[in-house]
Order: C-alpha cells, then sequence, then structure tokens
C-alpha cells in the first residue's frame, strides 16, 4: 500500500527529504501501518541528514501519524459504504430497480454532493429520512483528513505555531504541562516575566512529581536520551536485571579421536572456564542554589522563538532529564571503555572521580594479559602511520585460521589509527579502479568490520572480538533518569541511584607458556600494546594497614594518605610498580625497606615530596625498587605557558598555566581528534568549566597547583576531558 505525501502533513520537509533519497513519486511505500525502509535506506538517510537527526525517533513519531492516517481512511470507507447501502434502501423504496440503482450510485461516484441532489427529487415522502443521510453524507465530504494535533508534533522538521490553551502549555493537557503551581509554564507561554523561586517548597513538589509524571508517560523519550547519548555500539547487546553478579561458563573440549588399538586409552580431556560480570552501583549528587536553576529555567525558556515558532516543544521537565542525562550518560560510556574501579573509603570528604566507578573494557583486557594469563596478545609492536595497513594485515592474520573467516568479527581500534588506516590506504589503493572510498572493512576481510572507539583515542591497543562478546550489564533501565528533588536552606538537591557494568563475555582459558593452541582458546585477540596511557594513575586510600593492594600498576596515595608503606599485596610477577607521591598529604609519611620491600640502599622513601617510585614485583610477595624521583614530574619540553583565559591549541600539545585569570574562557584551534594536556600553577588555582560548543569538563576541574593536570580531546569540534590528575 501507498499514501500520498499530502496526507502526512506533518513531515513535509522529511518526506522531502526521503522522495529525493529514494526516488519516490509522490507516494510513500508502507507495510502493515509503517514506513518501509530497508537496513540501507536507512543508512543512506541517516548519513544525508547527519549523526545528531534522530532517525528512529522521527520515523516512530511519522508511523504513528501514517497508523492515524490509515485508520481515518478506513472509518471513512466504512461510514461511506454504510450510507451507500441505506441509499439503496431508500431507492429501493422509491420504486427504482436494480439497473437504475447501480446507474445513479456509479453516476455519483467520488461526488457524495451530486448523489444527494440526485436523491432528493424522489419526492417529498422520502424528505425525512433523506435529511438524516444528507447529514452524514455532510459529514464525511467535509471532515478532514485525520492528523495529529500540532500541539504533541516533536519532530526536528516541524516548524509551526505555538499553540497554548487556557490551562496548558502547548495546549497539550499534560499534567506537567499546566499552568497550575507552574510559574516556569507561564513563563514560557509569555503570561509572567518573574523567574520562579526554587526555594519554595511547593515548586520542589511540583518538580518532583512532574518528573515522575513525565517518565510514566514517555518511557520511549527516556529509552531514545539514553540511547542516543550513551555512545556505545548499538550492536552491544544488554543483560538487564543483573543485581550483581552474572556468569557464564565455556566448555574447552582438547582432541578426542585417535586410531584404532587394542588398550583402552581415554584421551577426553575437558575443562569449564567461567567468565564473570560484575555490575557495580552509581550515584549521582547534585546540588543547586536558586539562583542556579533559574538559570536552568532560563536557558530552557531561550530555546523557544518568542514569535511563535520553534523546532521542537520541550516541557521544562524534559530539559531537566536531558541537561542531567547528557553529562551522565558521557561518563557512563568513557568508564564503560576506560574505568579502573576503586572503591571509595566510608570516610571520604572530597567526591572520587567517575573513572573510578567501575572496570571499564580496558581494565579487563590488562588483566586478562597481565593477571589472569587468559588472553596471550600477538607481538606485533606499535603502529606507525606508514605501516598502518600492514599493522592491520598482520593483526588479522596472527588470528587462528578457523577464526579469521568467521562471521560477525568486529576491530576495535581508535579513531585516529582509522583515520591513518583510511590515508595511508588512500595512498596505496586510491588510483585503483575499483576504489570507492574509505574502506568499512580491511582489505580482503569482508567478514570483518572496522569499530572505531572514541575513548581509544591517544592509545594504540587494538582488539579483535566478535560482535557479540561484549556485554553491557544494567539493573533496572529505568532508575538512570528517575531523578528526585530535596530542598533544604534554600538549597536544592537532586539525586539518583542506578547500576551498570560492562563485560567480556568470553576471554579466554589459561595455558601454559607457549602452548601452541593458546590463542585457539580466546575469543579476543589483541596487539601488545600498552592498554592504558603511561600517565594514567589511579588513587590508593588509606587504610591504616600499611598494605597497599596492586589492582593497577600506577597508583598515587590520596591527600588525607599517613601511613607508613611496608607492603604491597597481589599483582603478578615481573609487574612494574609505579607509586606516586603527593606534596598535599600532612606528614613525611614514607614507603619503607623491609622484609617485603627492597630499597635501594635502604633508603625510604618519603611520599611527601610528589616524586615516583618505580618498583618491579618479584611475583614472591616481595617488590625490589628500580629507580625513583624525589620531586613532581617537570613538565614536558615543548610546553606553553599561557597567562589569559583563553589559548590556542594549534601552538601545541602541553600547556601550562602561569597565573593572571582565575577561569579558562575559550580555547582556539586544534583539529579533530586531538589531545591537549594543561597543567595548573603554584602562582594560583585556574578553573576550567563548561563552555557551550568549546569546552566539556567533569565537575571539580580546578588545578591548584603545578601537580594537577587535566587532558582533552576535541570530539566533534568541543574540547572534552578524558584524563585528569587532580590532588
Amino acid at each position: 500500500m501507498k499514501l500520498k505525501f499530502s496526507q502526512l502533513k506533518m513531515f513535509a520537509v522529511t518526506l522531502s527529504v526521503f522522495g529525493k533519497l529514494f526516488g519516490w513519486k509522490d507516494e510513500v511505500p508502507i507495510e502493515g501501518k509503517e514506513i518501509k525502509l530497508s537496513e540501507e535506506e536507512k543508512k543512506k538517510a541517516q548519513e544525508a541528514l547527519g549523526e545528531n537527526f534522530d532517525l528512529d525517533t522521527v520515523l516512530g513519531q511519522m508511523n504513528k501519524e501514517v497508523a492515524a492516517v490509515m485508520d481515518a481512511e478506513a472509518g471513512k470507507q466504512t461510514e461511506l459504504e454504510a450510507a451507500r447501502k441505506e441509499l439503496a434502501a431508500i431507492m429501493s423504496k422509491a420504486g427504482y430497480n436494480e439497473e437504475e440503482k447501480e446507474k445513479l450510485l456509479d453516476s455519483a461516484e467520488g461526488n457524495e454532493i451530486q448523489l444527494a441532489a440526485q436523491i432528493k427529487a424522489l419526492g417529498a415522502t422520502m424528505n425525512g429520512k433523506m435529511s438524516d443521510m444528507q447529514a452524514k453524507i455532510d459529514k464525511l465530504v467535509n471532515d478532514p483528513e485525520a492528523d495529529t494535533p500540532d500541539e504533541v508534533l516533536e519532530a526536528a522538521t516541524k516548524v509551526g505555531k505555538i499553540v497554548h490553551s487556557a490551562t496548558h502549555l502547548f495546549g497539550s493537557n499534560k499534567a506537567y504541562d499546566a499552568f497550575d503551581g507552574r510559574n516556569w509554564n507561564k513563563r514560557a507561554a509569555g503570561m509572567t516575566t518573574s523567574a520562579t523561586d526554587f526555594s519554595d517548597k511547593v515548586q520542589v513538589d511540583k518538580l518532583n512529581g512532574d518528573l515522575d509524571l513525565y517518565y510514566r508517560e514517555n518511557p520511549d523519550k527516556i529509552k531514545s536520551l539514553h540511547r542516543d547519548t550513551f555512545g556505545l555500539p548499538s550492536f552491544w547487546p544488554k543483560r538487564l536485571n543483573v543485581d550483581d553478579r552474572v556468569s557464564d561458563g565455556t566448555i574447552l573440549t582438547a582432541e578426542i579421536t585417535q586410531a584404532r588399538k587394542l588398550p583402552w586409552l581415554p584421551k577426553n580431556k575437558q575443562k569449564i572456564e567461567a567468565e564473570e560480570g560484575k555490575i557495580y552501583p552509581v550515584q549521582i549528587d547534585a546540588e543547586f542554589i536558586g539562583f542556579n536553576l533559574q538559570k536552568m529555567e532560563a536557558s530552557w525558556l531561550n530555546m523557544m522563538n518568542k514569535e511563535g515558532s520553534q523546532a521542537y516543544k520541550m516541557s521544562f521537565v524534559m530539559f531537566l532529564v536531558s541537561e542531567l542525562d547528557k553529562k551522565a550518560r558521557v561518563e557512563d560510556r568513557v568508564s564503560s571503555i576506560k574505568g579502573i574501579h576503586v572503591a571509595t573509603p566510608d570516610s571520604a570528604t572530597t567526591a572520587a572521580s567517575y573513572m573510578q566507578r567501575q572496570n571499564g573494557l580496558l581494565y579487563q583486557i590488562w588483566k586478562a594479559i597481565n593477571v589472569t594469563k587468559k588472553l596471550k596478545p600477538f607481538n606485533l609492536g606499535l603502529p606507525t602511520s606508514a605501516n598502518i595497513v600492514d599493522y592491520v594485515d598482520d593483526m588479522i592474520e596472527a588470528l587462528p585460521e578457523d577464526v579469521r573467516y568467521t562471521q560477525g568479527l568486529k576491530f576495535y581500534l581508535s579513531k585516529d589509527w582509522l583515520k591513518a588506516y583510511k590515508r595511508r590506504y588512500e595512498l596505496e589503493h586510491g588510483t585503483y579502479t575499483d576504489y570507492k572510498g574509505y574502506p568499512e572493512n580491511p582489505k580482503d576481510y569482508n567478514n570483518i568490520e572496522f569499530v572505531p572507539l572514541v575513548d581509544l583515542s591517544g592509545l594504540d591497543i587494538m582488539f579483535i572480538t566478535y560482535d557479540d562478546n561484549i556485554e553491557i550489564l544494567e539493573n533496572v533501565p529505568a532508575e538512570k533518569s528517575k531523578y528526585h528533588f530535596e530542598m533544604l536552606k534554600r538549597i536544592m538537591y537532586i539525586f539518583a541511584d542506578y547500576k551498570l557494568g560492562i563485560r567480556l563475555i568470553h576471554i579466554g582459558a589459561s595455558t601454559a607458556p607457549g602452548d601452541p593452541d593458546e590463542f585457539k582458546v580466546q575469543t579476543i585477540w589483541a596487539n601488545n600494546a600498552p592498554v592504558f596511557s603511561s600517565d594514567t594513575f589511579v588513587p590508593v586510600y588509606d587504610d591504616a594497614t600499611g598494605k597497599v593492594a596492586l589492582t593497577y600498576s600506577n597508583l598515587v596515595v590520596d591527600d588525607a594518605w599517613a601511613t607508613t608503606i611496608t607492603e604491597f599485596t597481589g599483582g603478578y610477577a615481573g609487574q612494574i610498580i609505579r607509586i606516586k607521591g603527593n606534596t598535599s598529604i600532612a606528614g613525611a609519611t614514607t614507603v619503607a625497606d623491609g622484609a617485603k620491600i627492597n630499597l635501594t640502599g635502604d633508603a625510604a622513601f618519603n611520599l611527601q615530596s610528589g616524586g615516583t617510585l618505580t618498583l618491579r614485583n618479584n611475583g614472591d610477595g616481595t617488590v625490589t625498587e628500580i629507580k625513583r624521583t624525589t620531586a613532581p614530574a617537570s613538565l614536558p619540553d615543548g610546553t606553553i605557558e599561557f597567562a589569559t583565559d583563553t589559548f590556542n591549541a594549534d601552538a601545541g600539545n602541553t600547556f601550562a598555566y602561569t597565573g593572571g585569570v582565575d577561569t579558562l574562557a575559550s580555547i582556539t584551534g586544534g583539529v579533530e581528534g586531538q589531545q591537549i594536556t594543561i597543567h595548573g600553577s603554584a602562582a594560583g588555582a585556574l578553573t576550567l568549566a563548561d563552555v557551550a560548543d568549546n569546552i566539556d569538563v567533569n565537575a571539580g576541574s580546578v588545578l591548584a597547583d603545578e601537580n594537577d593536570n587535566i587532558t582533552l580531546t576535541k570530539v566533534d569540534g568541543v574540547w572534552t576531558e578524558v584524563a585528569r590528575t587532580i590532588a
């Protein structure tokens, strides 16, 4: 079935784009009650409309209109058919034979007014019944085509006059859009100009109730918001209702057949390897004084065109949810890839970094390579811009032969290296007659698809696994947007709790060194590049035992550290351990020479110096010093100093603040994917805050001294935080 473009009035602009893309001739192909688009057409439409266009949501809204139009058309046909049958009965009573009735009805086909005029000529005896029938016919003729009220349109392509009722914003009749008790809705409708007093408990109660109502009435929008801003590959499966841990067992079987012989010699050797995934509780704690919440209200109002048109309509509660969710979902994504879990002690006085929320994908790979030995990396060295095409080929060729050509393999790498691959591929193959642009697959391997991950920026690690081997773990997805407002002493507190995790469903099996089957028992394969950058350090908190657990190789003591370190526990043989001091700790606490720690010249290491002690794990519970520094790391060569509230990223990749301003206002220049590091100064604290379309950092981004630094990467034109070392 097909519908005319003119029958779908709400999405004229989008339909026009679709028509040009797919060659539709003023008709929309319909299957069931939905617009029929193949996956290839969806991909083509998404590319044409841009990555920020929410194609799935718009298609969903369009299909709702399609269903409404089709239902309305069906209703019309049903009523018209009933009217025709009734007219036929009236004509029978008037003495018309079958041939005359058929001729009269056929002559008026599609013209009910003409039909009505002819039937009125039947005579005065039929006037009563004809009046009733005329009313029905007039209703069919004059009724407009079914349409969805203007006030509920939210597609980005719709621009029209804003219509408010006497009681509701946009005339929506939704409780959260009511004017009663909601000054923010009155301001949006132009009924008042005064800012909302968010220190009023009544307003807080209204917000709580409205958020709950909005979530219950718009679950699809919440799901869409989570999906659109999460940023992880959409094909990764999700496992829901995970409360703490989940595990799957994999059976590994050695060779079983043998030549015929006399003695009984069984050889079935099997092993079950269980892979466990863990989900982590996450908290959102935020607070606003009334003034800051008024600023959010003003931002929402600024989205609306005061002359009566806007791109889409969004109530204040939706705006609040989306603004709170934006940052949370970005942190979900980054921590799912690069997070290293560190439990925050109950005595903590400062909020921990979101990077300590959970063990991300990279940490699981690091642990599988170094600790459990379930992942044997390929010894390929490091990629370069000159060897990247051959490097990718070598990595694929290193796969077991029975794996190399299987379907569903994904090759994960950074956007930087994929860009380098594309550039080199152009150089080597760009003049070929079959060259069609940037390859989506490695040359000669259409069964393997490149998947760039933005959070691998600056890293050389690459890995291959199946498309369903990485799983996102959630407990109750709805929890992520169940914000709650409380108020105390003119301050509004906002909080939410949810659980999130990620895991590799199967990594591999532990094998003896040099086992010829060591790569065959794996389900993920990686190169041997460092998994994390060398400046990745995780904090350790003082539990007063003097023992430090080696959950990761690079450690930095917390500000509150006060105990002499006498032992390092855990880790693996040959592990290179770096423990960094902290100039902010109160006393001259040390790493002491002793039975478990062998320091050069038996000299204790002063943690208050801010230097770094490098040790080697001997594998027997002892560690030995390799080297040490006695002061915080100096700035690298090529560091650009600045004393103003802006600098140009084209000048270099490392910048040092020298004092003179309080807040960084903007960063100019730079290129997509570029990574820069900003260092603090003893001359004064520099605050980094979000700047629209320019800077995106996490809370608490204050570089108080020269030991503090923050790393940013330019992603879609915005300098986005990817790492920090802030005491």
